[in-house]
């Protein structure tokens, strides 16, 4: 058995997911993100971080589109691949509704991606079960590309 740790966030609507413990770069509090005009609402903010604009997106109203806004967002910095052997990282924000919690991860939780969660295919690269839920686990390459 093979354990790890990573991170669990929490998004718009009570969804969640996790991301390993190094993508996680840098949390921002009460960001002043900006509005991209005609952008799908699940990607409508960018945030200027260290003389760049990535992009931040919000993976519960992509989740629910009818999920409510976040009053108070925190903005994940993650950092990742966008191809293999890539000499630089890429970097894009994450909206959280909270702040992400720490957690441990072994591969013997590893399980489906339940018939309900089908949709977050698009976007994870695995599941596992924390407290008795499924919990995926982001692709963040696939999720930013």
């Amino acid at each position: 058995m093979s354990r790890c740790s990573g991170w669990l966030l929490t998004f718009a609507g009570g969804a969640q997911a996790a991301i390993g413990q190094r993508e996680l770069l840098h949390l921002v509090h009460r960001s002043e993100t900006h509005e991209v005009p005609c952008a799908p609402p699940y990607c409508r903010r960018v945030l200027l971080w260290e003389q760049g604009v990535l992009p931040v997106f919000d993976v519960g109203v992509w989740a629910d589109p009818g999920a409510p806004g976040i009053a108070d967002p925190i903005v994940a910095v993650v950092g990742f691949q966008s191809m293999a052997g890539a000499a630089s990282p890429e970097f894009g924000g994450l909206l959280l509704a909270s702040a992400p919690q720490r957690i441990d991860v072994d591969d013997a939780w590893a399980c489906d991606l339940p018939s309900e969660l089908q949709p977050w295919r698009q976007i994870s690269c695995a599941c596992f079960e924390r407290d008795e839920r499924p919990l995926p686990v982001l692709d963040l390459q696939r999720l930013f590309n």
